[in-house]
């Protein structure tokens, strides 16, 4: 079993689990094999900053990627060509980013306090928070947006620091080291917690809107029971899907709320959806495509298994999904063929990559960072 830690946040004992378990060691990563002449992928640009860990994100907004190192350094990119427009240090080093609306950037430091970012970079100000922080935090229309591990959420003015509301979610007594991220669709915050549910809240004052299980536990021990929504939930045409740790994955109706579906899948990382097709990948490597209207099975790639992959993202018409040794592969959206791939700095591919027009941004766990135009 790994490690458990623990952590006193407002008043609540939590338990964080790790990342590993008492599961059987899994098989060599499957080789890579010859791929197609079919997807041709260019580096664009590429830069560097710190370590990056598993449970950060890089953010896109306003043309700009913000990324930010384990040791305090944030760095800011233009995304058409990987000009450096800023850079930062956030003392003390950082334990959950980074967020960024394209003007305002936001980190939570290693003693939980909440740090602004300005336009260039600079330290605007930062809040002491009561726990410690697994979620990168969100940074909405000037709005900085921070969920707890003991899964209190609030609200901040990113100029100023004023809070702008609060409000506190039930939370489990044992809790995923892996946080889950936050995304906005016409003025509402979509979530996931620690207990399987996705949520929405209202951007401006906290109102909740809706509240949605997707995550059943069906364990006997409490580890087996974790249903933590993992990963970014992906937001598109009014649906919104996400993954519930080792459980679930499933699609709501944002307009009312309601489940249309839910699926049994073992995985650990986020998912992608573009509306029509939702690609997700399991806990043994297998990239399972379904049907966002319905659930259902629409094709499976097994030729990356124990590669240790990471959320894959929809690029256009393809799958894009990064793995243990550096590499991203690309898959034909259409029927999971291996049509492309690109090589980084042989590092793992564990933080979600994203998406700039058409540049894909890819951050390694060495903190490369690249922009990749697949053709």
């Amino acid at each position: 079993m790994a490690r458990v830690a623990r952590v006193l946040g407002a008043g609540l004992a939590l338990g964080l689990l790790g990342a590993c378990s008492s599961t059987p060691k899994q098989p060599d990563p499957t080789p890579l094999g010859p791929v197609p002449p079919i997807l041709h992928v260019a580096t664009a640009w590429q830069d560097s900053v710190g370590s990056v860990p598993a449970t950060f994100h890089a953010a896109v907004a306003g043309g700009r990627v913000v990324v930010a190192s384990s040791n305090g350094d944030v760095l800011c990119l233009r995304t058409s060509d990987g000009h450096e427009l800023w850079r930062s240090h956030v003392d003390g080093g950082i334990s959950a980013g980074v967020g960024s609306d394209g003007s305002f950037s936001a980190v939570v430091n290693q003693t939980n306090q909440v740090v602004s970012l300005g336009p260039q970079g600079q330290v605007l100000w930062r809040y002491q928070l009561p726990s410690s922080v697994i979620t990168p935090p969100a940074v909405f229309g000037g709005i900085v947006v921070v969920l707890g591990a003991d899964q209190h959420l609030w609200a901040f003015d990113a100029a100023t620091g004023a809070r702008r509301w609060d409000d506190e979610f039930s939370a489990p007594a044992l809790l995923l080291q892996r946080g889950s991220g936050m995304a906005l669709a016409d003025g509402d915050v979509v979530l996931g917690d620690a207990r399987g549910r996705l949520r929405a809240v209202r951007l401006t004052d906290g109102t909740a809107l809706w509240d949605v299980q997707i995550g059943r536990s069906r364990g006997v021990t409490e580890v087996d029971r974790l249903v933590s929504i993992t990963g970014t939930p992906s937001l598109a045409r009014g649906i919104a899907c996400a993954r519930a740790y080792q459980a679930d994955l499933g699609c709501v109706d944002m307009t009312s709320g309601h489940l249309l579906w839910s699926t049994r899948a073992d995985g650990y990382s986020g998912l992608s959806q573009n509306g029509q097709e939702l690609a997700a990948t399991q806990s043994d490597g297998v990239v399972q495509a379904y049907a966002v209207a319905d659930g259902k099975a629409l094709w499976h790639n097994d030729q990356l298994k124990y590669r240790k992959l990471g959320a894959p993202l929809l690029v256009g018409h393809t799958v894009a999904v990064g793995d243990l040794q550096g590499y991203v592969s690309f898959l034909d959206a259409k029927d999971g063929q291996i049509i492309g791939r690109a090589a980084t700095d042989g590092s793992p591919i564990a933080s979600p990559m994203t998406v700039a027009g058409d540049t894909l941004v890819v951050v390694t766990s060495k903190g490369g960072i690249y922009g990749f135009l697949p053709r």
